[in-house]
């Protein structure tokens, strides 16, 4: 995990997710890339019958605040000590990070407190994200202050999604003292969660196996109950699943896990 990207911006959640960049960028000795959205929105006015308008005034004042930004985060990782750079993307939000993403290991990103869904926000733009691009997501919760390596969990299901986020996650991993799989809901065609236990171990990775019963409420409920019981640094797992969690992540899953765990989970497609 060498190249680490983070989406850079003045919003609430910035100072977070850099500190959790910062904190992987050390780990893994590696290089960090701030991608800085330029949206059109923050300088063309559109009417109400199609037409768009520059608007340079709103263009200036942007520029003046990303070079703010610009200034007092390049004095920070002046201290830090490792090498980073900026990467400026025209175009929305979204459209930047996917564009972005494309040759990183990581995108960084955040999930706001409430999730209304707005597109270019929150779990919205993480969801827009994660499924676009083939590079994980790291969801940094607006809480988290940073990103520790002792206690890793995955949320396993059998499915292609899960697999993906496994690999995605070995550095991470390998760099977790202790490393616990949670099964989940298993489809028939799925690959048991010992597979997954044995691919771990040829990366040199022991990881030890807890059953998430069903019990009677809904198994993103049950799972976050064994979050919240074992008390992960962080989350592993896919980004859509089989059975009752397909197409459901940015739903009910976020709901019970991402808007609640309050620890990082990565998130691969």
């Amino acid at each position: 995990m060498k190249s680490i990207m983070v989406h850079a911006g003045s919003d609430a959640g910035f100072d977070s997710r850099l500190q959790v960049a910062l904190d992987l960028t050390r780990r893994f000795n590696g290089h960090l890339s701030l991608i800085l959205p330029r949206p059109p929105q923050d300088y063309v006015a559109f009417d109400m019958f199609g037409g768009a308008h520059f608007i340079a005034e709103a263009f200036e004042a942007a520029e003046k605040e990303r070079a703010k930004l610009r200034t007092r985060i390049d004095e920070i990782l002046k201290v830090e000590g490792m090498p980073w750079d900026w990467q400026d993307f025209d175009g929305t939000t979204t459209e930047a990070l996917i564009n972005a993403a494309r040759l990183g290991d990581v995108m960084i990103m955040s999930l706001d407190a409430t999730a209304t869904g707005a597109p270019g926000h929150g779990r919205a733009l993480v969801s827009d994200v994660v499924t676009a691009s083939r590079t994980p997501v790291l969801a940094v919760p607006l809480s988290c202050k940073s990103i520790a390596f002792e206690r890793a969990m995955i949320a396993y299901d059998g499915g292609f999604e899960a697999a993906n986020a496994i690999r995605a996650a070995l550095p991470m991993l390998a760099a977790s003292s202790t490393v616990r799989i949670a099964e989940v809901e298993i489809s028939p065609d799925a690959f048991p969660v010992t597979d997954a236990a044995t691919y771990l171990s040829r990366h040199g990775i022991s990881a030890e196996i807890s059953v998430v019963a069903k019990g009677d409420t809904s198994i993103e409920e049950r799972l976050l109950v064994e979050a919240k019981a074992w008390r992960p640094d962080f989350l592993v797992m896919g980004a859509y699943g089989h059975g009752r969690w397909r197409e459901t992540l940015f739903g009910g899953v976020t709901r019970f896990l991402l808007g609640e765990i309050g620890v990082p989970v990565l998130l691969a497609h």
